[in-house]
């Protein structure tokens, strides 16, 4: 915490934005405090980034201007750049979730394939005392999910960006049927959610493409 506070990038940006009184006034009560002697550093360093992420959605930032490849190609290629990937993972990275609404075990839904061999599976802890629920993390754009169930019932498909950032979802397409075609903003805490019933034993496959966030969506 130290180390980042005290970086030429967290002093730059925010005494671009805030009186420097306040950044050394945080130094200083690091330097003269035993007890909770990081609260104003905390403080300056998380409105920092938020500083960041703000001003490379309103493009003021010179990471913007790497950013803005993704938005003017075909974006699903970048993963190969494993620096870009490193720099900019957290701006492009969807979850997408599918989930069973009742109680069941774990073998009675399963995800059969998904077409980004990248991509990150798992079961949220938070979702399973409600149904069984599994989610995958992809930066590569474009997905296709293979899903099946061994029970009848509801099966919802959850559209969201992976961290706290805005993911713009383009288009949701499952069993060849069109659910949307346009531009869907999400993050985490707003969601698109979809839910269709299911018999037991049928396969669901499950296409999704989507973008990083621009801030004029």
């Amino acid at each position: 915490m130290k180390s980042t506070f005290e970086s030429s990038k967290t002093f730059g940006l925010f005494t671009s934005y805030f009186d420097e009184e306040i950044y050394h006034y945080a130094a200083s009560y690091y330097d003269t405090h035993d007890f909770n002697r990081y609260n104003y550093m905390t403080a300056v360093v998380g409105v920092t980034r938020v500083l960041e992420d703000v001003e490379i959605s309103q493009r003021n930032h010179p990471l913007y201007r790497d950013m803005q490849r993704y938005l003017e190609q075909d974006f699903s290629t970048v993963h190969n750049d494993a620096q870009i990937v490193r720099k900019f993972k957290n701006f492009f990275t969807g979850r997408i979730l599918v989930r069973m609404d009742k109680e069941m075990n774990a073998d009675n839904l399963q995800i059969l394939s998904y077409s980004d061999d990248r991509a990150k599976l798992f079961k949220p802890s938070w979702w399973q005392d409600k149904g069984i629920c599994y989610a995958l993390d992809s930066y590569v754009g474009k997905l296709t999910i293979v899903a099946k169930t061994a029970v009848e019932g509801q099966m919802q498909v959850r559209l969201s960006g992976a961290f706290a950032h805005w993911i713009d979802y383009m288009r949701l397409v499952i069993n060849d049927k069109t659910i949307f075609d346009t531009l869907i903003p999400t993050r985490h805490d707003k969601p698109y959610s979809y839910s269709l019933n299911v018999k037991a034993g049928e396969e669901v496959k499950v296409q999704v493409e989507w973008l990083p966030h621009r801030s004029d969506t």
